[in-house]
């Protein structure tokens, strides 16, 4: 095995950032090409190339028909995609420019190949959103180790600055696009998640478009005209109100101007103006808060410490919501912008430490073990000091879904029946037993489930697995076995076996939202890596890279059982 150069990867929906170990053995966030430490995550299509980051998000106000901005908010949308001269663009596609752009500025600062990559995600994505989100590091030319939850990777990071300490402590993590709120117990390298809950579409995005449309509503009664309706007067709408967003932390007022149609406006708003405008957002975030203890059965006084993750977190109404709630001690070690990113990385050396370890211990009872060959083969990518440490790490999540299978009653009324209950420590299997619906059933079907609602029209089908060529003439009522393993990172697999032949089915999950194939998976990170390429030419001569889609997953027809 080469050495291997590991990163932790934030992909966040506005900024995204990437860590390593450095010379020091200590993890540390890779500045990019402009020597910031974070990465706008905005896509511009210019020229027959793609432009990622700071750049982007500047040439967005004359661009705004080539921008992709908040491409995380689509994630797992099997739907959604973007076209733009011709081309089309899923989520995962866009997702691994931004990536690539983290990993080639990396390198570059580096002076080495990256290979290996763990990737943060928010802790409420499905099984679905987290596939798709390891696809566009595989899309962007990595080997991912895993994909962690959010508030989790930064409580590792806590956890591991703060050996000797033993707390309970609340991740809030209110980012451009998401919000996150998860209650973990840390005992130094020992972490484990006790609940969980969050939004998809709730974050600072939410926050700069009230903003947006409060300036456009005192542009219009001025002068008649709506700079909403004007895509070029729009999009530095939309710039400027993030700027007074910002302005407005350490200010109690700030000033806009506000352009369109050969007409300019100075509006002047204040702290307070724009917190009541948006106080309907910051409820939504109190109600998270209280509802994530509450699944923790835990008051505020059960908490130790609290983490503030995202930059969202910086607005003073919210920092005065968690004071109010809670009055306790922060760490003030624990940077917004770049905790994540941390705890990713020393996510990922526990990941590889671990594959080492199984294939070293598949090896030994080959009778071929060399000594010391995990710490041997791993000393260039794990920092020794380290080692010992993350070799004894123990990291326990929850599932925010709960699993099930659709069941047949009597009445041919289908229905889900739970298999892992929301808020389940994972990882975890569970095998429950169930019978055919009638007399010489050939083929079985489970359909696999994500929600509690009892209705299965209510859940999100997730897949399927099929047993098929069972013996004839077999009574209604004979046993399945059905098996759910929910892995570490989030990701399910399903078995199901027939009782009474011993058959089994573990090589085939039929999901709803498949992933790449190789070859595809091949030629959209070749279609990827060009687009980013400096030379516009050589990128217009790859047109029929530019022309692939694979917007669809492989889906086999199936009987019905």
């Amino acid at each position: 095995m080469g050495h291997r150069k590991i990163v932790g990867i934030d992909l966040g929906t506005t900024y995204s950032a990437i860590a390593h170990f450095d010379e020091h053995g200590r993890p540390a966030v890779i500045p990019n090409s402009d020597n910031e430490r974070t990465t706008p995550s905005v896509v511009l299509f210019e020229d027959g190339r793609a432009v990622v980051g700071k750049q982007a998000k500047a040439l967005a106000v004359g661009n705004p028909r080539r921008v992709v901005q908040f491409v995380k908010r689509h994630m797992g949308k099997p739907d959604w995609v973007r076209e733009i001269d011709g081309h089309r663009f899923t989520p995962e596609a866009l997702s691994a420019m931004i990536i690539k752009r983290l990993v080639n500025d990396a390198e570059s600062q580096l002076g080495e190949k990256i290979t290996d990559a763990v990737i943060t995600c928010p802790a409420y994505f499905n099984d679905n959103e987290r596939r798709r989100t390891r696809e566009a590091g595989r899309i962007a030319g990595l080997n991912v180790l895993g994909i962690i939850n959010e508030p989790t990777s930064a409580a590792i990071a806590f956890g591991l600055h703060n050996l000797d300490k033993r707390v309970k402590a609340l991740v809030f993590d209110l980012g451009g696009g998401t919000l996150d709120v998860t209650i973990l117990e840390i005992r130094g390298n020992d972490v484990r998640v006790l609940a969980s809950d969050g939004e998809r579409d709730l974050g600072g995005k939410d926050w700069d478009d009230v903003l947006v449309d409060y300036l456009a509503e005192r542009f219009l009664r001025e002068t008649g005209v709506d700079p909403r309706e004007e895509q070029d007067s729009y999009q530095d709408l939309v710039l400027r109100a993030e700027e007074a967003k910002r302005a407005l932390t350490p200010r109690a007022k700030t000033k806009v101007l506000v352009q369109c149609a050969g007409q300019s406006l100075k509006i002047e708003v204040s702290k307070e103006e724009f917190e009541a405008l948006t106080k309907h957002l910051l409820d939504r975030v109190e109600r998270r808060l209280e509802l994530t203890l509450a699944k923790a059965k835990l008051s505020w006084g059960d908490v130790d410490t609290v983490l503030k993750v995202g930059g969202s977190t910086r607005m003073p109404a919210v920092q005065r919501l968690l004071k109010q709630r809670w009055d306790g001690k922060e760490h003030a070690w624990v940077n917004p912008d770049e905790s994540v990113a941390l705890g990713a990385v020393y996510w990922g050396a526990i990941q590889m430490i671990r594959q080492a370890q199984r294939e070293e211990q598949e090896a030994a009872e080959r009778a071929e073990r060399e000594e010391r060959s995990v710490a041997k083969r791993l000393q260039k990518s794990v920092p020794s000091d380290l080692f010992v440490l993350l070799s004894d790490s123990l990291v326990f999540n929850v599932n925010s879904h709960a699993l099930g299978v659709v069941t047949v009653g009597p009445d041919k009324t289908r229905s889900n029946r739970v298999m892992i209950p929301e808020q389940t420590l994972i990882p975890h299997q569970v095998t429950q037993e169930f019978v055919t619906a009638f007399d010489g059933q050939r083929t079985v079907e489970v359909r696999i489930l994500e929600g509690s609602d009892p209705d299965p029209k209510r859940c999100i089908d997730i897949g399927r697995c099929v047993i098929s060529e069972l013996p004839k003439n077999r009574p209604r009522g004979s046993k399945i076995a059905v098996t759910y393993v929910y892995g570490e990172d989030g990701v399910i697999d399903v078995y199901a076996e027939d009782l009474q032949t011993g058959q089994e089915v573990s090589t085939r999950v039929l999901r709803t939202a498949d992933v790449l194939a190789p070859e595809e998976a091949d030629l959209e990170r070749r279609r990827v890596a060009h687009l980013l390429e400096s030379d516009a030419s050589a990128i217009m001569d790859s047109d029929d890279l530019l022309q692939a889609g694979f917007l669809e997953g492989y889906e086999d027809e199936v009987d019905e059982g």
